[in-house]
């Protein structure tokens, strides 16, 4: 629903307010924001501040210092690197990424000792020390491909691809215990669970793994790895390894959260990349679906739920040039304007991901993208949440990444998103994007994970959160319109004598600072001015 004037009623005794010091309003259209804050608050998994440990891939400090500093509460070990990585040496291949070559490339990039890097899982290890100092879970992706990488030797030709010596297979198959020795012929995945159980505790105990991810980017192994997989993987023998992963994960550690299939992006989730036999389940509407459907059936009929959350990678489009880690100006009105495709009812973005999938709010899988993958768990396998364990909204030198990060954290604060992990180095502006909700007061103060449902009357110029602390309440504004936006916000309930701070960042303030004093409040209705393209944690409270 968006607001129209006749909507926005101040009830009585309310309070129009506009701070001294805020940025003076320029003629324009007034922004309404409603805050529907007479119910009861929704709960918000926090895990939705996620990052991936990406090490030094960014240059400058590790990943996991800049985690820490943005406050991060889950971190992901994954990516392109995890397909092929040995739990038995840390070696992995990298694929078309560098030459088809065995390397350290992990452990060189997380930083792990050299005296170290041959003792099992040490990258593993190491990504979950860092994650258990800063208080955030951890996820392993776990291989399914079939082969890891035997050795640290470098290019692999195309006559070396696996099955050869360059190459161990992956290993589902058994149960060994964690004190059992360690086969360097084989990449065992029970033994290696065991030994992280063993270890670490289970996912229950905060020291524990959270949770597996199936892989990553299935559908393009073929083309990422062809070393590995030398054709595109049938969805049918990807279903059958997923459903043998998930029954071997939840026997060794029942309460560790299975998270698949980790869908690259449009094509992926829709055909598995044109799958070779997808025509034979086309009738579900789409691969998603029909990876759904089969979760549902092997858990009816195993008692157990063998699929904890659907997983996509979500990065975003332009016909204008590539989003992805930008920092080119003339890019930042796109680069602004792609989180909307997340949530915002009948927005087409401006690139070919609208042409492969239609706008709608019914149906099978569509845009907005998230209340499309809420609708297919919910009509296909019910109870199953919803991950993104890989976004980006352009890179750390320019404000528009920040302001786009801070829009993407807001739009995921939903009741069926389980959790969402960056992929990138948090620092500048992306760090304070984070730092926006989980440090905005730089004393460890952090949006709350109980929010009031808000209504937007110009969702093209701003977007809103709101959420309920005890007696506080904190609203996000982000503008994303180049001029200054005046925005009225009128509540459901009044609030009682109060006082309004504001902390935030923008042209002016590279990381999160606070904006002027705190000012007197009360009533429904409150008025204020956002700079033009700026971020805003405001704080009301008695």
């Amino acid at each position: 629903m968006r607001l129209t004037r006749r909507t926005v009623i101040a009830g009585a005794g309310a309070t129009a307010f506009a701070a001294p010091w805020a940025t003076p309003a320029a003629p324009g259209i007034v922004a309404r924001v409603r805050v529907r804050n007479g119910g009861t608050p929704v709960p918000v998994s926090p895990l939705i501040f996620g990052s991936g440990e990406i090490g030094t891939l960014d240059g400058g400090p590790p990943s996991a210092d800049l985690d820490r500093e943005a406050g991060v509460t889950l971190r992901r070990f994954g990516g392109n690197f995890a397909t092929t990585y040995n739990w038995t040496n840390n070696a992995c291949n990298a694929g078309k990424d560098w030459q088809h070559a065995n390397g350290d490339f992990l452990a060189d990039t997380i930083g792990v000792p050299p005296a170290e890097r041959g003792v099992p899982l040490a990258v593993i290890a190491a990504t979950h020390r860092a994650s258990m100092g800063m208080g955030a879970r951890s996820l392993v992706t776990l291989p399914l491909a079939g082969f890891v990488a035997a050795d640290k030797d470098g290019p692999v030709p195309p006559e070396q691809g696996a099955p050869s010596a360059r190459f161990v297979p992956v290993s589902w198959e058994g149960r060994r215990a964690a004190g059992d020795p360690v086969d360097p012929n084989v990449a065992d995945i029970p033994h290696l669970l065991a030994r992280l159980v063993a270890t670490y505790g289970t996912a229950s105990n905060t020291s524990g793994i959270r949770g597996y991810i199936l892989d990553n980017e299935p559908g393009l192994w073929a083309t990422q790895h062809p070393r590995l997989v030398h054709a595109p993987v049938r969805i049918g023998d990807l279903i059958a390894r997923s459903l043998k992963a998930a029954r071997t994960i939840k026997q060794i550690d029942p309460g560790a959260w299975v998270i698949g299939p980790a869908s690259w992006g449009v094509t992926g989730m829709a055909s598995l990349q044109n799958a070779p036999d997808w025509e034979e389940y086309r009738h579900h509407g789409s691969f998603l679906a029909a990876y759904l459907a089969a979760f549902r059936a092997a858990s009816e009929r195993e008692g157990l739920r063998l699929l904890d959350a659907l997983d996509v990678h979500w990065y975003p489009f332009s016909e204008k040039g590539t989003l992805y880690r930008t920092e080119d100006p003339a890019l930042a009105g796109r680069l602004l304007d792609a989180p909307r495709s997340l949530s915002e009812p009948g927005f087409r973005e401006a690139s070919w991901v609208s042409r492969a999938l239609p706008v709608a709010m019914a149906g099978g899988l569509a845009l907005p993208l998230l209340p499309s993958l809420e609708r297919l768990t919910r009509d296909t396998f019910p109870g199953t949440r919803i991950a993104i364990t890989e976004y980006n909204y352009g890179g750390a030198g320019q404000l528009a990444s920040g302001l786009a990060l801070a829009d993407a954290l807001a739009r995921f604060a939903r009741p069926d998103m389980l959790l969402a992990a960056h992929w990138g180095a948090l620092g500048s502006w992306l760090g304070a994007a984070f730092r926006l909700y989980r440090n905005f007061d730089g004393k460890g103060g952090r949006f709350p994970d109980q929010d009031f449902p808000t209504e937007v009357s110009r969702p093209g110029a701003l977007t809103a959160r709101a959420g309920l602390d005890g007696p506080r309440l904190h609203l996000v504004l982000i503008n994303r319109s180049e001029t200054a936006q005046p925005v009225e916000i009128a509540l459901d309930r009044p609030l009682p004598a109060s006082r309004l701070a504001r902390f935030g960042f923008d042209g002016a303030h590279r990381d999160v600072a606070p904006l002027g004093q705190s000012d007197p409040v009360s009533g429904t209705n409150l008025r204020l001015v956002l700079p033009a393209r700026a971020a805003q944690h405001c704080i009301i409270a008695p």
